[in-house]
């Protein structure tokens, strides 16, 4: 195969993940008809995988800690990945992947047809399509406990039945629906961006570090997402690019340390990451209209 070339997998395809997962699985629902929604449970030696993309939505649901981290490509940067229990990938569809993990990996995959997601809210909204993130979350308790209860019941030979995996699969669709997507509608026309709660982690670290240094690669990491991708959806989430948002952050910080009066205009510049009182200055007044000092007298 040519280095340019990827593999495409189809999970619903006969022996299409032993094209990635070589030490094939320990549990499938290969047998079972769960309607668009696979699950497999495998345990892999130290392997390093082609690079591929999938047909289908992936979910790498961990249930073991991996001694050492795994090193992977995500959305096209490189990065090195701990695994515990309860920490899931989410890959889109197509989306290309790379991992390598140099000791022995256990793990459930959730796969599932695109059609999965957009079924759950195409009776009550006109969506031209579902985006799932491409993210990986330090920790999901409810997709964990989706995924370990849908292997026990694949152990179980089908104790639930298929109503009870139909209710799983409906529970996990409206959770990825609402924390790991973006939603395109026809109308009206609505603010996509962060899922809410990684919206929340971003902004409650950029306020509790606006004295320090603040890269678009700190905050894109925070978040589990490439720097180009993080940038964007968080503009759609707040109108302003992740630099703006920090230098208002800091100049509405400014205005309560001006008003308080404890501090110097320099000290309160320096306080709040500036390089210096004039970058303060440039910043205060292109935001406020005032400059820092004109704003104390204001007052």
């Amino acid at each position: 195969m040519a280095t340019n070339e990827v593999l495409t997998v189809d999970v619903a395809g006969k022996d299409g993940l032993a094209r990635i997962y070589p030490n094939g699985t320990l549990l499938s629902n290969d047998l079972a008809d769960w309607d668009g929604l696979y699950l497999h449970y495998y345990r892999q030696s130290p392997f390093e995988m082609v690079e591929h993309s999938c047909t289908q939505h992936r979910l790498i649901v961990n249930d073991r800690t991996l001694r050492s981290p795994i090193i992977e490509t995500f959305e096209g940067e490189n990065q090195l990945n701990p695994v515990s229990p309860g920490t899931v990938r989410v890959l889109p569809a197509n989306t290309r992947s790379w991992a390598y993990w140099e000791t022995e990996h256990q793990f459930i995959l959730l796969a599932f047809e695109p059609e999965l997601l957009t079924r759950q809210i195409a009776d009550t909204t006109d969506v031209n399509f579902v985006e799932l993130l491409p993210l990986i979350s330090p920790s999901d308790p409810l997709i964990y406990s989706i995924g370990l209860a849908l292997k026990t019941e694949l152990e179980s030979g089908g104790l639930g039945g298929r109503l009870y995996v139909d209710a799983m699969t409906i529970a996990l669709m409206a959770h990825l629906l609402r924390h790991y997507s973006v939603q395109n509608y026809l109308a009206p026309t609505v603010v996509n961006g962060l899922p809410k709660h990684l919206l929340k982690q971003v902004v409650d670290y950029i306020h509790d570090h606006l004295d320090q240094e603040l890269t678009l690669e700190t905050l894109a990491t925070l978040a589990h997402m490439s720097s180009s991708y993080f940038s964007r959806l968080f503009k759609q989430s707040t109108g302003l690019s992740p630099h703006q948002y920090v230098i208002q952050c800091r100049v509405d910080r400014g205005k309560h340390l001006l008003r308080q009066g404890k501090l110097s205009i320099a000290e309160i510049a320096d306080s709040l990451g500036f390089t210096h009182q004039s970058h303060f200055s440039h910043h205060f007044k292109r935001l406020v209209g005032h400059t820092p000092k004109a704003f104390i007298n204001s007052q």
